[in-house]
């Protein structure tokens, strides 16, 4: 084999290697960790969208957020969220979307406001998971009123 072939053969292993790790990585807290990082270095503009969105007027661009709905927070009254889409992944019936969302009444929500049974699983973390089925959500505290989330269908 020659020198050249080799080196080509090497780089792409490498490259191989490297799109696993970071693969595993976004499926093992990726989202979680995205989000965290999306709020803290956006703060002052996902709080402007979220009030611009709540008084239902057009929403800005915020950098990595798809697309800002308004939700009302199932079970409650004149509770809404303002919703962050910062990514979706998969086909079908392997699906992700994650996100970030602002909730008026500063507790956590089911996915876009639906009523969802959640489980606090740890301090700020919350889970749902659909009973005889593999649907499940995940939501975390973020900071007061702030929570990312997590929907697998």
């Amino acid at each position: 084999m020659s020198k050249r072939r080799r080196w080509i053969l090497g780089r792409l292993a490498a490259a191989l290697v490297v799109l696993l790790a970071w693969g595993a990585w976004w499926l093992h807290g990726g989202p979680r960790l995205w989000t965290q990082r999306q709020l803290a270095a956006h703060r002052t503009a996902f709080a402007e969208t979220a009030e611009t969105a709540l008084a239902g007027e057009p929403w800005k661009n915020v950098p990595g957020v798809r697309n800002v709905n308004v939700w009302p927070k199932e079970g409650t009254e004149d509770v809404e969220l303002a919703d962050f889409t910062t990514g979706g992944w998969g086909l079908g019936a392997s699906t992700r979307y994650w996100g970030i969302y602002y909730a008026t009444d500063g507790g956590p929500a089911g996915f876009q406001g639906t009523d969802m049974e959640l489980t606090e699983d740890a301090p700020g973390q919350f889970s749902w998971q659909e009973p005889d089925g593999d649907n499940s959500y995940q939501t975390w505290e973020l900071a007061d009123g702030w929570y990312g989330y997590l929907m697998e269908f």
